[in-house]
């Protein structure tokens, strides 16, 4: 049994021992009010431990209930009915039959039950932080939260019979979750990250005081504390956000002190307060077993929330299979279809493979294929620790032909799910690009400083080289993850095994080299199928393959992106703006990074992927 199991152990023992409690108040509330009807004004006949047996097991429950405040809480009862002439001598019986009666020493057991779980969830709770800060040399407490939330969310799925790998992760502020083989976003709701399962644990962590250690869980402690406050909603509940944490009485309960609640159940004895001590028995005890039955709902809410997410799961698994496999059926193609249109958000990509199912399938298997030159081992071959939970980082460069069109898109488009980080593009809007750039892209040899501007050969253009320089050029690349609106890129296949461009990458690559580890470039061939798509469809098909596979990808373009459009082009201050225009007719070279001996292969590098 594992530390976050026996954690799990003994807050259930808590709340079982706080359960015990409230049927004890509620006997208690019985036996007082039979011994009511039993007294006279002079004596007291049977028994008389009734009243204050109440005290020891009511005194966790007040102090839960009223932040640590039972005496003022307990002088709130007022009333007698007994004579003024007889008061000390039943009040003296009474307290006689509670320092010995059997109630206050079975209650004395369940407290000091009750206690010893308090004290081994804090002790656990902390030796937890220790066995992953010693395993893994946390430095960011962030991380250490997320592996400690990952491991109690294990043991819950454990202890409910759910079988299945969980891996919580913060991305930037985000907090996204990853099970069995996949990747999961909060921008898809087919790969959808299950917040209210985080907001219910971390709930259920703050009200046993435990609390998260970095920044970035904070809002997930104050999430789960608000929505177990409104879960209990009982009068007399005090409840204070510190730090993210719920800190309900001081310490839930666990700080009571059973003399001080001996001494004020006593001196209200001494007033004969029976009706109202009657009456805040059975209320304590219904906002005790309203408190405990929250917390046990707040346990099989996670459980079901687990076994929604196992069955999700086994659909993952199955359009992974369907993905793998290069042979897939008829029905296998339906299934993987709707799948991704019931992934997609987006509109317009569902209209797209409403209307494309067949490129998009081309798609699936072009990215399937390329995934085996990303991960070298399958995920069978992968660790089998149970924090092994990153995910591997490439950078992927696709290159096609190019072009931008008279519509504009939000830059976001471009990353639909949290795999893919950025989207780089090279040259500026309305330029074209060389099979020399290209290269430089994907070896990721070319550097800003390498940028140089023609007049694209048989153009029939008449301005010299020299006037197609861009007049504002950025000194880095145009990274999408900073942008906002930009225009619509087109990107087409290529014309293998005629093309001219991409036959001149292929030849700088056999000359100078192939791209380094972790630079995988994908052309974009589709199996004889010629095809003209948006490239948010490109990046949009490619996330969710790698989805499956846990890649994350920084994708590199390399295309020409020359203005198309068939109505009216883009404004020049805009893509100015957004980041550079070149005037029509410009290519992007780089030949300054590379030492061209081969002459042949000279006259070819202005092969434009246009």
């Amino acid at each position: 049994m594992t530390t976050a199991d026996k954690l799990l152990e003994q807050m259930f023992s808590w709340i079982d021992q706080r359960s015990r409690c409230a049927d004890q108040l509620v006997k208690l509330a019985k036996e007082l009010e039979s011994l009511r009807t039993k007294c006279n004004g002079a004596e007291c006949v049977g028994s008389s431990v009734a009243v204050v047996g109440a005290a020891c097991v009511i005194g966790a429950g007040l102090t839960f209930l009223s932040g640590g405040a039972a005496a003022p809480f307990l002088g709130l009862l007022g009333g007698t009915y007994l004579g003024a002439g007889a008061v000390i001598s039943v009040a003296t019986q009474l307290i006689e039959g509670f320092l010995s009666s059997s109630t206050m020493k079975d209650a004395k057991k369940i407290e000091e039950k009750s206690n010893e779980s308090a004290k081994n969830i804090q002790r656990l709770f902390e030796k937890l932080k220790s066995e992953k800060k010693e395993a893994n040399r946390f430095a960011d407490p962030d991380d250490l939260d997320r592996h400690i939330l990952t491991n109690i969310l294990r043991a819950v799925a454990r202890r409910s019979g759910v079988r299945m790998k969980i891996n919580f992760r913060m991305i930037g502020d985000e907090p996204n979750w990853s099970f069995g083989g996949g990747h999961y976003s909060s921008l898809s709701p087919g790969l959808g990250l299950n917040v209210p399962i985080l907001v219910t644990i971390t709930g259920v962590l703050g009200f046993f005081t435990l609390s998260a250690s970095g920044k970035k869980c904070n809002f997930l402690f104050a999430k789960g504390a608000q929505q177990l406050i409104k879960e209990i909603s009982v009068t007399g509940l005090k409840t204070v956000l510190k730090g993210g944490s719920m800190l309900v009485g001081g310490a839930i309960g666990m700080a009571f002190a059973l003399p001080e609640a001996i001494d004020n159940w006593t001196d209200l004895i001494k007033n004969n307060n029976v009706t109202e001590a009657s009456q805040s028995l059975r209320d304590t005890a219904k906002a005790i077993q309203k408190i405990t039955q929250a917390l046990k709902d707040q346990f099989k809410d996670m459980k079901r929330m687990l076994e929604k997410m196992e069955e999700e799961q086994r659909k993952q698994e199955k359009v992974k299979r369907i993905i793998e496999n290069p042979e897939r059926s008829y029905e296998d193609e339906r299934v993987l279809i709707r799948y991704a249109m019931k992934t997609c958000q987006n509109e317009e990509v569902r209209r797209w493979l409403r209307e494309n199912s067949g490129c998009f399938l081309k798609l699936v298997a072009l990215f399937q294929l390329m995934k085996n030159e990303i991960i070298k081992k399958s995920n069978e071959d992968e660790s089998d620790d149970e924090d092994e939970d990153e995910d591997s980082e490439v950078d992927i460069i696709f290159v096609a032909h190019g072009s931008i069109t008279d519509s504009m898109i939000p830059a976001s488009c471009l990353m639909p799910l949290s795999n893919i980080k950025d989207v780089l593009l090279y040259s500026p809007w309305n330029c074209l690009l060389a099979a020399d750039a290209a290269y430089g892209i994907a070896t990721g040899l070319i550097q800003p400083r390498h940028r140089q501007f023609i007049c694209v050969p048989e153009s029939g253009c008449k301005i010299p080289d020299k006037g197609h320089r861009p007049r504002k050029l950025p000194a880095g690349w145009n990274s999408m993850k900073e942008a906002g609106l930009i225009p619509n890129i087109m990107v087409s296949t290529l014309n293998v095994p005629d093309d001219g461009a991409w036959t001149c990458l292929v030849d700088l690559t056999e000359t100078y080299g192939r791209p380094g580890r972790g630079r995988i470039v994908i052309p974009f061939i589709l199996g004889g199928l010629e095809a003209t798509i948006p490239f948010y469809i490109v990046t949009w098909v490619m996330s969710l393959v790698l989805s499956f596979f846990r890649i994350e990808a920084t994708v590199h373009l390399a295309a020409c992106l020359g203005d198309e459009s068939t109505r009216q082009k883009f404004p020049r201050e805009f893509l100015e703006c957004q980041y550079s225009y070149t005037i029509d007719d410009t290519g992007m070279t780089s030949r300054a990074m590379l030492s061209i001996t081969h002459r042949a292969l000279y006259r070819n590098l202005q092969a434009m992927f246009d």
